[in-house]
């Protein structure tokens, strides 16, 4: 079974339709549900490096968009045995 990201955006939207859409998302969230900037671009710049990722915006792990994912103050990364972004916000 494919794992697909609960953030309401649809997964066969073209790829630069689809960054458009997780970066509106991403805008949408509360302030107080997000990470700052620096964190953001650190787990962002880990995720680039997981050979996990699929097509540049999808963690294989858990299905979610890369970009929401991280993002998001409450989020951890799911890899398998531990995050790899050592998540102590």
């Amino acid at each position: 079974m494919k794992k697909i990201c609960n953030c309401n955006i649809p997964p066969n939207l073209q790829k630069d339709m689809m960054a458009e859409s997780i970066a509106a998302y991403v805008a949408s969230l509360p302030k107080e549900d997000v990470v700052e900037d620096a964190e953001y671009e650190r787990r962002l710049e880990l995720c680039s490096k997981c050979p996990d990722l699929v097509g540049g915006l999808t963690c294989s792990h858990c299905g979610c968009f890369v970009l929401a994912r991280a993002r998001k103050r409450r989020m951890d990364c799911p890899m398998p045995g531990g995050s790899v972004w050592g998540n102590d916000i």
